[in-house]
């Protein structure tokens, strides 16, 4: 099962312009730029997402968040001169910032949020500072972040390298949000939230230059920055006959339309294409079938083709009792007044079959 958060603030900090506040610009950016005088100077994007929304979750649920799977994502605006090969990473930011109402071609400048140099206007970026005995602060102009000293259990940096491919962000962060709901020696961690950059090696790196810009949450489009919680919902146990893979029709039970609030029960009924009839059922075609426990869902936006919600063999398994196979869906996260279609997966062996372009609903305030 999977719930969306969506970030509730995001800027660039610019190295180029140090004190600009971009707090409400559509653009986020990393990367590394060649000055005018022949420097590099580097950008980095930093955002927020509220943990209450997370905790809410976890109790409305009823579970723990060392079984769940955090992915923060961004979707790439456009990207330049980017080496075929290199590391964005993401840390969590040390210091509260304020985001702002600033643009990056603002004319004067706007100076009321976080920037390079401050990340309250007047304020300084944090240098150094303990947290506790294995969680310190380190950091400089354009942010300060938290780092381990290597004797936990958990690492509270989480990075994704590129090769060749697609610049989308999708950086698993699950012990940097458990560090917020948890804590760490008994010691609460501030949600400040993250700091995304270039890798260390990369910033410093004369052979790595080059931008990608992603979608902040002012944009008007759906690739609004997102942080994905993962969890296994599923429950298998069912007394249905197998389906015959081979020749079968499923049938959803599905509405046209369902609130942005509501969490929804979508069932799925199996039957095989050309049953036979028997002495002990005269209406085989009437007898609902089970897919295998190897069945898995997508979630897909109907216009872009855009996929929200990837199959995943832990997360997205599609359940099964006595009634049907089934799957349940939190509207909330899924942004209102478009429309979704659900994709399933059923992998036999070393077999695959897709099931899609079939089942389709629309989320509405």
């Amino acid at each position: 099962m999977f719930r969306i958060f969506y970030a509730e603030k995001d800027a660039t900090l610019y190295e180029s312009v140090p004190t600009l506040n971009t707090g409400i610009d559509e653009i986020l950016e990393v990367g590394k730029r060649l000055s005018t005088s022949g420097e590099y100077t580097r950008s980095r994007s930093i955002l927020k997402f509220d943990t209450t929304e997370i905790t809410d979750t976890l109790s409305k649920y009823s579970v723990d968040i060392n079984s769940c799977k955090f992915v923060l994502q961004l979707f790439t605006s456009d990207a330049k001169s980017l080496p075929a090969e290199y590391e964005i990473e993401a840390r969590l930011v040390a210091d509260n910032w304020i985001n702002g109402t600033g643009f990056e071609n603002s004319s004067p400048s706007i100076l009321n949020g976080v920037t390079w140099q401050y990340p309250i206007s007047g304020s300084s970026w944090s240098t150094a500072g303990d947290i506790t005995s294995n969680i310190k602060i380190t950091g400089s102009l354009g942010g300060s972040w938290l780092y381990t000293t290597g004797s936990v259990d958990f690492s509270i940096t989480g990075s994704e390298q590129f090769s060749y491919r697609n610049s989308d962000v999708n950086i698993v962060v699950s012990d940097m949000v458990n560090l917020w709901i948890s804590g760490s020696d008994s010691t609460d961690i501030a949600n400040n939230g993250f700091l995304v950059k270039f890798s260390q090696e990369d910033e410093t790196a004369s052979t790595t230059t080059g931008y990608v810009r992603f979608f902040s949450r002012e944009t008007h489009t759906i690739y609004v920055p997102r942080l994905v919680m993962y969890w296994d919902q599923s429950a298998y146990s069912s007394s249905l006959d197998a389906v015959d893979l081979d020749s079968n029709i499923i049938y959803p039970k599905i509405k046209e339309s369902y609130k942005d609030t509501e969490i929804a029960l979508i069932r799925f009924y199996g039957r095989d294409k050309y049953p036979q009839k028997s002495a002990t059922n005269l209406f085989p075609i009437q007898t609902v079938k089970r897919l295998p426990a190897t069945t898995y869902y997508s979630v897909i936006d109907a216009a872009t083709d855009e996929t929200i919600i990837s199959f995943d063999n832990i997360y997205t398994k599609v359940s099964c009792d006595n009634t049907s196979n089934f799957i349940y869906l939190d509207m909330n996260g899924l942004m209102p007044e478009r429309y979704y279609r659900i994709a399933l997966k059923i992998v036999d062996g070393f077999t695959e079959q897709y099931i899609d372009n079939e089942y389709y609903f629309k989320v509405v305030r």
